[in-house]
């Protein structure tokens, strides 16, 4: 079997994410393969690796319908274990991840509407066509998803939060405290009338 026929094989059977995560895993495969996934310029080299992965089970429809996400678990790999320590007993936490089911026309949008609104009632067709980065649309240029979630609690290396918005096997590159530092009172924040708009008509208070 030469090594496009393995890869069709591992395809075929739905474990080429499996594989690829495997291989992001282990120190040498690792090293081998940023010899090739390398972005570099002038000052130093950089080689986003995972940290972690999604775990809940659920297929990508119910995360997409659900209001306030699902509950799950951010598993940690061996390695980075190190870097949880001290994060118990913060409440809220920060997770960088990419979105590794966006296509490459996906990437190539700029302009799409808000259909997170529709989950709470507003039809799509209701909704302005607006740029992608006005937007927490999965849809662009770098499929990078930021996303704040509830911890629950920790257990090694398992992190069980709620409010997930990331589908079962999305990777983690990073993970930071919610600190008060980073809010913003509700006397300092502004969005624009069309956001307003639609915020007052699914309930949400004045903003």
């Amino acid at each position: 079997m030469n090594i496009r026929e393995f890869i069709n094989t591992i395809k075929g059977y739905g474990l080429l994410n499996a594989l690829i995560m495997e291989l992001l895993r282990d120190n040498d495969a690792y090293n081998e393969l940023s010899r090739y996934f390398v972005i570099t310029n002038t000052n130093n080299d950089l080689f986003l690796r995972p940290i972690g992965i999604v775990k809940h089970g659920l297929n990508d429809d119910v995360v997409r319908s659900s209001p306030m996400g699902v509950d799950g678990l951010i598993e940690i790999f061996d390695e980075f274990i190190d870097g949880l320590r001290n994060i118990d007993g913060f409440s809220h936490l920060i997770i960088i991840s990419l979105l590794n089911k966006v296509t490459k026309e996906q990437q190539k949008v700029l302009v799409v509407r808000p259909r997170r609104l529709v989950r709470f009632g507003i039809a799509a067709n209701e909704l302005p066509e607006i740029g992608v980065f006005a937007t927490d649309s999965p849809h662009r240029p770098n499929p990078i998803g930021l996303s704040i979630v509830r911890l629950v609690n920790r257990d090694g290396r398992f992190l069980r939060v709620s409010g997930l918005d990331l589908f079962d096997g999305t990777p983690i590159l990073d993970i930071k405290p919610y600190t008060p530092d980073r809010s913003v009172g509700i006397n300092d924040l502004r969005t624009p009338n069309w956001y307003s708009a639609l915020w007052k008509r699914i309930g949400g208070g004045v903003i």
